[in-house]
């Protein structure tokens, strides 16, 4: 097979397809999302939804399972999303025609768990400590009340563990070989009276172990997480790259951010390789997981996913240093 090499060099591309859906007959409203600044986990962001419904319309939002009304919703990330589907509907009370909108948020989470000390590969029988970071907090003095989970439950203290600095490290006097897992902290913010969830850390023996997490099975029409994660400090140790073997994803929606993508599949029946590569080209080091997902379900047509959403979205989010996909 022919191989094709797209290199993106620019720091961030954003290619939007938008059709509107003005409703049957041409009656509908235009409706549109809009917010201030990044979304930030730990941070209140109010997004307003405006429309060319007139008059006393009535807006209401759909969002993480939860219903709200009004034309405004300030809402404050947690940081166990890295995107969320923000929706808005909008009614007309005259006819009863409904109009809405979908946006997916991108959210950025600044609290992360560091190694320490860094740049080194964990070893057992070996001392490690792991780090809660907040980059807003050089100082850690807005960090308080911190919580560590492994695996996703609360961590329970070993012989060889001991929390230091207020629970900000976690320290390991002696690796075992049961320490190995995923570790997260979860921290209270009193700027904004919240609890927030760290990005995690795969503490492993394995020199640069690379999994990628996210469902097997997908659907047309939904939105599906995936999750690279490595042992290797990104963007300190290592940078992580995706590639597409076999063909590039089929859908309405992709974002490639970091060691995170977003994607809306439309086609069922088919699979989709996803490659995730964690690597340091100076040192000569590299670790890579595949992940194969299925594509099933019913097909959800154009009018169908437009008479859902209010709007087809088509956008491809690359984010940071993006490197070469190869088919």
């Amino acid at each position: 097979m022919r191989s094709f090499t797209m290199i993106i060099t620019w720091k961030t591309v954003y290619c939007a397809l938008l059709l509107a859906l003005m409703g049957a007959m041409g009656f509908g409203v235009s409706v549109q999302i809009s917010w201030v600044g990044r979304v930030t986990a730990g941070s209140r962001t109010t997004f307003t939804c405006s429309s060319s419904c007139f008059p006393n319309c009535i807006y209401s939002w759909t969002f993480n399972g939860r219903a709200v009304n009004g034309s405004a919703v300030t809402w404050t990330p947690d940081g166990q999303d890295v995107s969320v589907a923000l929706q808005c509907i909008v009614l007309t009370p005259k006819t009863g025609i409904s109009s809405s909108t979908t946006t997916i948020v991108e959210i950025w989470n600044p609290v992360s768990v560091r190694i320490s000390p860094p740049n080194i590969t964990p070893s057992l029988n070996k001392p490690l400590s792991l780090v809660c970071q907040d980059s807003a907090y050089k100082d850690h003095q807005g960090l308080s009340d911190i919580l560590w989970y492994k695996d996703g439950q609360k961590v329970t203290l070993r012989e060889n563990m001991r929390f230091l600095q207020n629970n900000l490290t976690l320290h390991f006097d002696s690796l075992l070989s049961s320490d190995a897992g995923f570790y997260q902290c979860e921290i209270y913010l009193q700027t904004s009276e919240t609890r927030v969830y760290s990005l995690g850390f795969l503490l492993s023996f394995d020199p640069w172990n690379v999994t990628i997490s996210g469902p097997d099975v997908v659907f047309p029409g939904r939105l599906s997480q995936f999750t690279c994660l490595s042992s290797c400090t990104l963007n300190v140790e290592c940078t992580i790259r995706w590639q597409f073997r076999g063909g590039f994803p089929i859908g309405t929606y992709l974002s490639v951010n970091a060691n995170h993508l977003k994607w809306i599949p439309s086609n069922p029946g088919t699979f989709q390789n996803f490659t995730c590569i964690a690597e340091n080209i100076a040192a000569g080091r590299s670790a890579e997981d595949t992940k194969t997902v299925e594509v099933t379900g019913i097909p959800v047509s154009g009018s169908e996913a437009l008479q859902l959403s209010g709007l087809s979205l088509l956008v491809f989010s690359f984010t940071q240093l993006l490197p070469a996909f190869k088919f």
